[in-house]
């Protein structure tokens, strides 16, 4: 093979001459690479040419592309998303007068990813945020002295409907939205999940009846029958050689006095939770977060079915996962107070 390079118009021409000759696009492409090798045009381009030739168009020069994309350059494409982070790329493309595949090619190769925005609980304000950071700061100071994490019992509610759909997914061309889904009613059938763990493993759990909520009596009632449950489960707390930690949240009737006064009674320190903050809840995190992933397309037709299926979830979850969920806990704080506060994902 030579060392001549051939320019586009004789590879062109070449390609009109094997048109006539009656070979197809396949064929004229593997002649062209035995003659010119790596100077050869692609396949797709050997078919696009002949897609023209059929329709009588042998025009082999390069046509002018007037009022066509125009070229630019990434720092425009920076500054446009500098301004405004959530425009998609069919607003970018608008803005910069190109072509949306252009958007995605450059996106891609200046590393950017689209990222959905996420719900957070609460608007924080300053206080919160500070009362977020002091508090993580004070845990972690205890937790480095001496942990403290083996000795945690936490809980918390959720509710646990009979239908959960699961969420759909769809491809769809660039710039379209995805398959609506309507948002679950909210007189949907659905049973409260009242449920204490630690790093063991679940320690106690119960399910509300229809229309039961949970009071500050119903809840200093829970707590009894819990520790009577870590009495049994864990030999350690009831012959007194660990202290319980207990954590819940801030719901009103968790901080009731009664409920105070028998967290007392057992004896145990209540780890301090900020207010608005599931993210450093590890029933939120992690306990329902992974409950919620399984629950996925799952159906119940009573409360029995309800059980059974949170029977047999428990059972197949090993203690690793649930020593993992309380381990998480020093790095969320860090995370915390890194974030100025803010909340963490």
């Amino acid at each position: 093979m030579s060392n001549f390079v051939p320019e586009k118009v004789i590879l062109r021409g070449s390609l009109i001459t094997f048109f006539h000759l009656k070979k197809n696009a396949a064929e004229s492409y593997r002649l062209l690479v035995e003659a010119y090798g790596e100077h050869a045009p692609t396949q797709k381009t050997c078919e696009r040419w002949f897609a023209r030739f059929r329709s009588d168009d042998f025009d082999i020069s390069d046509k002018e592309r007037t009022g066509g994309p125009k070229k630019f350059e990434d720092t425009e494409l920076e500054a446009l998303l500098d301004e405004d982070p959530c425009r998609t790329q069919k607003e970018l493309a608008v803005a910069l007068n190109v072509e949306q595949a252009t958007i995605s090619r450059r996106l891609h190769a200046m590393g950017k990813i689209r990222k959905l925005g996420k719900w957070v609980p609460h608007q924080l304000n300053e206080n919160q945020l500070r009362a977020r950071i002091e508090t993580c700061k004070k845990h972690l100071a205890v937790h480095k002295k001496h942990s403290f994490l083996s000795r945690i019992v936490t809980g918390d509610e959720k509710w646990v409907y009979y239908e959960n759909p699961k969420r759909k997914a769809a491809y769809v061309d660039p710039g379209q939205p995805g398959p609506s889904q309507p948002k679950r009613d909210i007189h949907a059938r659905k049973v409260m999940l009242c449920i204490w763990w630690d790093q063991k493993g679940v320690v106690y759990y119960e399910l509300l009846k229809p229309n039961e909520t949970v009071t500050a009596d119903r809840y200093r009632t829970q707590l009894i029958k819990m520790e009577h449950a870590l009495k049994n489960k864990r030999p350690r707390i009831a012959s007194k050689r660990e202290k319980v930690v207990f954590h819940d949240d801030n719901a009103k009737p968790h901080r009731a006095e009664i409920v105070k006064k028998k967290v007392e009674d057992f004896g145990w320190d209540r780890l301090d939770q900020p207010a608005y903050s599931p993210d450093l809840a590890p029933s939120d995190y992690h306990l329902f977060r992974s409950m919620q992933i399984d629950l996925a397309d799952v159906r119940f037709h009573n409360d029995e079915e309800v059980r059974k299926w949170i029977d047999d979830w428990i059972a197949k979850k090993d203690e690793e996962f649930f020593r993992r969920g309380i381990h998480k806990l020093p790095e969320r704080w860090r995370e915390v107070i890194a974030n100025d506060g803010e909340y963490i994902g």
